[in-house]
């Protein structure tokens, strides 16, 4: 399990969790705009904490300060950091549990309450077949894939791989990030688009992480997690979605009822 750090200063946290990202793969800037992000989720940054200077972070963390401003710059216009000109930058808001959480709920071994959960978007795309056109189906318009962080009270990170048929749900791809960010997609797939989820069944196995998810994980690559499938329905059991759901061993129970009905 993993424990929140409280102590460690702005500019430690930020690198940490920067240079564990750099296996991704990600451009530099999108790099130092996912470590502030999560660093956050972690509970490691704060409402209003100051963020060191700008060319002091590039510095600190081998890129450009024109790399650094377009990090912050967009971190800023999504509301997540104020830049106070002549004073600094500093963290804006706190996040916001996901309410009504259906796959995530798991439960304090201590005090038996469901901990909050914060999700954080890490990227989507329109996508071709797979295993997913199996389950929800062939789509000539191909499926919307959105990945999210799932952090569980800054205690261990889920990692979501969710499919959406294309035909349907295009217009996921034109959303704002900023409202993807701490909310259950499915309200949104009801609220935006009229397609309630009415049923969702799911399998799992255990299996060893590839690489990618290992890293988002924050574990070894080749770590073993539990991997779960879920698949949504509509009205008249239409299947909707179809999501991938990877859990690090953790001693928190995980509510298996995917309808979240409590």
């Amino acid at each position: 399990m993993q424990a929140k750090n409280l102590s460690r200063s702005p500019a430690d946290a930020i690198a940490r969790h920067f240079f564990r990202l750099a296996p991704l793969g990600l451009s530099k800037h999108a790099q130092l705009r996912e470590s502030i992000i999560q660093a956050m989720d972690e509970g490691e940054l704060h409402y209003q904490d100051k963020l060191p200077p700008e060319k002091a972070l590039g510095d600190l963390l081998s890129i450009s300060l024109g790399t650094t401003q377009k990090a912050l710059g967009s971190l800023a216009a999504e509301g997540y950091l104020v830049r106070q000109h002549g004073i600094g930058t500093f963290i804006s808001q706190s996040r916001r549990a996901i309410q009504k959480s259906w796959h995530y709920r798991f439960t304090d071994p201590e005090t038996g309450e469901h901990l909050p959960v914060f999700a954080h978007l890490i990227g989507r795309s329109l996508v071709g077949d797979g295993p997913w056109t199996k389950v929800l189906g062939p789509d000539a318009q191909g499926y919307v894939r959105i990945d999210r962080c799932i952090s569980i009270d800054g205690r261990f990170t889920c990692v979501s791989e969710l499919y959406l048929p294309a035909s349907i749900f295009s217009g996921m791809l034109e959303i704002s990030a900023i409202r993807l960010e701490d909310v259950n997609l499915k309200e949104i797939l009801e609220t935006e688009f009229g397609y309630p989820t009415i049923e969702a069944k799911g399998g799992a196995r255990v299996v060893r992480l590839e690489p990618r998810i290992a890293a988002l994980m924050e574990l070894e690559s080749g770590s073993w997690a539990l991997k779960i499938n879920i698949l949504g329905k509509t009205r008249g059991l239409q299947p909707i979605s179809y999501q991938k759901m990877f859990v690090p061993p953790t001693d928190c129970e995980l509510d298996m009822d995917f309808m979240g009905s409590s």
